[in-house]
């Protein structure tokens, strides 16, 4: 049984979606120009910048309640697939007025709701620091799960999006352990989840320099995740280049991983931006100059997302990520994957923003579930 989407909820929160022509969004989440110091907890300001009408959005084409963390106690995370988990307080009137839960997976393209099983007392610690997916793009696939991946911890929460396979859906708390970090503190840390990315229902990320490892997981309320390793040496930075960014991105069901690469150690000097893709048939990664009629949107914590271009108005073929691997700023990198250009917008012209977070994306969903 496919999910119903619901019409968006009436109340002044609720009412108004990201319209499809300004997505995908850049969204600046600040705080209040009269709350630098962060002394009132919910006093936040968002600038959002359409990179399909290359420009900062007004305030009333916003809908600043569903993505701003913590605005009126609501809790959201946005997916590389483009739905937005929202999970509301108990006792808000627009969870009770709009869906049948008080979590649900939000669409930013239509303002539709798939209500989701209400997140369980003992699990009610989901941390906003978390990176959320879907592990297909089409939400309606009766194995589709919505997961959470701690930032800090080596913890992560999961449920499916559909019920029927008869079985009773709800959200289950996991701790994995994937070893422990190769430059340990003074005492040992378990290392956590980073680069990950969902193809075809499977979660893959880089375990090692010489491994990576796909998770699968099971409806089944007594299973564990599976965590699957096999052999991949990490691709080598370029000459005169020592350290960098990763992200795997996936694109057309298939796996791909961006590097962003400094030269020497200075982050502030992107040297190239290299793409590869995964050949799963020799489980290695292959360099491409062409990745079809896309673009990879990268964000912090590195989760990243492929998004449609021409579509939407935008040149295909280019990586978009904020240069704010030093300080936060509004410089925008474009690079193009096949002329191995790169060029800066500056897409706000506000000094020292104070980020309530990290810049981050919202994307059109597939239309698939539509």
């Amino acid at each position: 049984m496919a999910p119903a989407e619901h019409a968006a909820g009436t109340s002044d929160e609720f009412k108004k979606s990201a319209s499809s022509s300004s997505l995908p969004l850049l969204v600046f989440q600040h705080w209040s120009s009269d709350n630098h110091d962060g002394e009132h907890e919910h006093e936040h300001e968002m600038l959002m910048f359409s990179l399909s009408q290359k420009r900062l959005l007004p305030a009333a084409d916003m809908e600043p309640a569903l993505v701003a963390a913590g605005h009126g106690g609501h809790m959201c995370w946005t997916t590389p697939q483009g739905w937005v988990l929202v999970k509301s307080p108990p006792d808000s009137s627009s969870s009770s007025s709009s869906a049948t839960s008080p979590t649900w997976l939000w669409n930013p393209r239509t303002g539709g709701k798939i209500s989701l099983p209400d997140v369980e007392e003992e699990h009610d610690g989901i941390p906003i620091s978390c990176k959320c997916l879907l592990t297909y793009n089409d939400v309606t696939h009766p194995d589709c799960f919505v997961v959470l991946f701690d930032y800090m911890e080596p913890t992560m929460w999961y449920c499916k999006v559909t019920a029927g396979d008869g079985r009773r859906r709800g959200w289950r708390r996991y701790t994995y352990d994937v070893g422990e970090y190769e430059v340990p503190p003074r005492t040992p840390t378990k290392d956590v989840v980073s680069s990950i990315a969902a193809v075809q229902g499977e979660l893959f990320f880089i375990d090692s320099a010489r491994e990576m490892c796909a998770i699968t997981l099971s409806s089944a309320c007594d299973d564990d995740p599976e965590f699957l390793y096999f052999d991949v040496s990490m691709v080598r930075f370029p000459g005169g280049m020592c350290s960098g960014r990763t992200w795997l991105v996936e694109s057309d069901d298939e796996l791909f991983l961006v590097c962003v690469c400094f030269v020497g150690f200075d982050a502030d000097n992107i040297g190239a931006v290299n793409v590869h893709r995964m050949d799963f048939s020799t489980e290695a990664w292959c360099r491409v100059h062409d990745v079809g009629d896309v673009v990879f949107l990268l964000e912090d914590a590195n989760m990243g997302a492929s998004c449609p271009a021409s579509p939407l108005g935008l040149k295909p073929n280019q990586v978009y990520f904020i240069k704010n691997f030093m300080a936060d700023d509004g410089d925008l990198c474009v690079f193009d994957i096949g002329l191995e250009i790169q060029e800066i917008t500056q897409v706000h012209q506000h000094d020292d923003l104070p980020l309530y977070r990290k810049p981050f994306w919202i994307l059109p969903p597939s239309m698939l579930a539509e």
